[in-house]
């Protein structure tokens, strides 16, 4: 059985972690790597009308991510996130607001396992199932 290099773990980032200023905090960097996906989040400037169609996409993806038991966790802050999200029944996911790599990581190292991968780390559910050659055999 090949090892899924999936980490179950995604990042809502705001746009400042992933573009940072020169003398900010390259968040991207420090998720990556953890091993943690990212989807970025819209930046602050960006037109009212094209950061809420931004976030309903993004709040549809977390509603996936978040129901096949993925850790989810938002690094920033996005104003708007939180009734995007509410739009689709998923609450805001914990969040850190870092002021350093380390803090970031830290906050990133203290997390539970997601639950998309079980008690022993291993990706449990159809997700994890449909590639494995027993769920092939069993659907032939």
């Amino acid at each position: 059985m090949e090892r899924d290099e999936r980490s179950y773990r995604i990042a809502l980032t705001a746009d400042r972690y992933v573009n940072p200023e020169p003398d900010g905090l390259d968040g991207l960097g420090v998720l990556a790597e953890a091993g943690w996906g990212v989807i970025q989040l819209p930046a602050e400037d960006y037109p009212a009308a094209v950061a809420d169609r931004i976030l309903a996409e993004v709040a549809e993806q977390v509603q996936e991510f978040h129901r096949h038991g993925y850790d989810l966790v938002l690094v920033g802050e996005n104003d708007k996130l939180a009734g995007a999200l509410a739009a689709v029944g998923v609450a805001v996911p914990d969040q850190v607001v870092p002021a350093s790599a380390a803090g970031l990581r830290a906050f990133l190292d203290a997390r539970p396992l997601p639950a998309a991968l079980g008690p022993r780390g291993h990706a449990v559910g159809p997700a994890s199932a449909a590639g494995h050659p027993a769920a092939r055999d069993a659907r032939e």
